[in-house]
């Protein structure tokens, strides 16, 4: 294989990015490592069986029959396979299209995005090479920890949105399951990168689809470049480094440097928390508090006359808040983004889950007229004081004059000290019940928990069983 630069150069990003990655073997996983990425690998799995009914997952899956392609891996809930690349495209935007998949905290407040949105890049490549359930759980781990180490080297209020990062994860994954050697590494990292910059109009103002699948195109398309670079196809190895190359995206020039430091005691993934509604990260507590306040008041919101919604201020949230399109959602991609929908279904319902977004509930005139009867805030001694990364309260103002508070410290799902099992495992269940009946959940389930201990992954690929209505 061709080098681009002379033969003493120092390794650019990409090259050392690879050796490092390649680096990392199985039993340097830590425990608790190993055990979050089990969780958050069933986690995953049920978010993309519950994803099989949304419409912009449906429209891609049934694109991606229509294509065909060989046969090497499942699509969760169906009973055609297809290609490598292919079925990490599905299987993306299914477990990514509720936005129920995991979500990660950089920096206080600084939401870290979703770094299981490549977790089907694991599944789908460790499928088509057959690998051990370590080797599949490595990939997880190393994995996350690409992608904290690139989302540093970003800026997180440049047009550039963090699935960016994918263009490094998804080659890693891959490369690593697939068996590619540190040069081959580095031209597939080199060439998925090349291609990787998504603009953050995908998450900003009347939000689309393209929110739902963006993160699966970068990864397919890295799957695409290992695929290449095993059969010799080289890239533009100093693609972070030319003047011409992703400088603009990447300027953290001290994060590019630590890209290959050592694997620490708790890895990245064990900063990963799961959701416990179909919405956004940031938008967690807002639910919860909405939840709270109709049972403060009894079940009865009659005698609300204005709500203020208060969330902890951060850099995450004071970008949120405001946005227009979040404000006033016109899809369902923008309204699980929306504070003010959030919040108003909440109170309304008095339950939170896929069914209050039927009917393109963000039109309903009742659920506008909660909504016009909203104030969001932002509140720096909220942050201060909360357990969590994104605090929320909720105060209602009463027709008889009287005031309603309630708070929300740290979001349901959130979780420092570790995951717990038996809420991943509910949670699971109650996502996959109309899909699974009960015996091939249980499978499922011990199957995922299993891998650290499996030689292969054979019975947890034999436990994604077609959902029942599958043709």
């Amino acid at each position: 294989m061709a080098r681009e630069a002379a033969a003493d150069a120092e390794p650019g990003a990409v090259e050392r990015l690879a050796n490092w990655a390649l680096s990392i073997r199985e039993e340097d996983i830590p425990a608790a490592a190993a055990t979050r990425a089990k969780l958050l690998l069933l986690d995953t799995i049920g978010c993309g069986y519950a994803g099989i009914a949304e419409h912009a997952a449906r429209g891609v899956v049934e694109a991606t029959r229509e294509a065909g392609g060989a046969p090497r891996c499942a699509v969760i809930g169906e009973r055609w396979r297809t290609s490598l690349a292919n079925a990490v495209f599905a299987n993306g935007v299914l477990i990514r299209a509720l936005d129920l998949n995991d979500y990660t905290v950089a920096a206080k407040g600084v939401i870290g995005g979703h770094p299981s949105d490549n977790i089907p890049v694991a599944l789908c490549a460790a499928e088509a090479a057959n690998a051990g359930g370590r080797a599949l759980l490595a990939a997880i781990v190393v994995g996350y920890e690409v992608s904290q180490r690139l989302r540093a080297a970003m800026d997180r209020g440049s047009q550039w949105d963090g699935v960016t990062v994918s263009g490094a994860v998804a080659p890693v994954m891959a490369g690593r399951l697939l068996g590619l050697d540190n040069r081959r590494l580095a031209h597939a990292l080199a060439l998925s990168l090349a291609r990787a910059a998504t603009p953050a109009v995908v998450r900003s103002g009347h939000i689309s689809a393209a929110k739902s699948i963006a993160n699966a195109l970068v990864a397919q398309s890295g799957v695409q470049a290992v695929e290449l670079a095993r059969h010799g196809v080289t890239g533009p190895l100093a693609v972070m480094e030319h003047k011409r190359g992703l400088g603009g995206v990447f300027p953290n020039a001290a994060a590019l440097a630590a890209l290959d430091a050592p694997l620490g005691a708790l890895p990245y993934v064990t900063n990963a928390h799961v959701k416990a509604y179909p919405c956004l990260a940031t938008g967690q507590s807002v639910v919860a508090a909405g939840l709270a306040l109709r049972r403060a008041l009894g079940g009865d919101i009659s005698g609300v006359e204005r709500v203020r919604v208060i969330l902890g201020e951060n850099a995450t949230t004071r970008d949120q808040a405001f946005d227009a399109g979040r404000v006033d959602p016109r899809s369902r991609e923008a309204a699980d983004h929306s504070f003010n929908f959030l919040a108003a279904v909440s109170l309304l319902d008095g339950e939170f889950g896929l069914a209050q977004f039927d009917n393109e509930r963000w039109f309903n005139p009742e659920v506008r007229g909660v909504m016009a009867k909203l104030d969001i805030g932002l509140d720096q001694g909220l942050a201060d004081r909360a357990r969590g990364p994104y605090p929320c309260a909720m105060e209602a103002a009463l027709a008889d004059g009287s005031t309603q508070r309630v708070e929300m410290l740290a979001p349901p799902g959130y979780s420092a000290e570790g995951l717990d099992e038996g809420v991943v495992i509910d949670k699971f269940n109650a996502l996959t019940r109309d899909c699974l009946g009960a015996e091939a959940r249980e499978k499922l389930v011990a199957a995922a928990l299993g891998l650290d201990t499996a030689p292969s992954c054979a019975a947890l690929f034999a436990a994604l069983k077609p959902r029942k209505d599958a043709r």
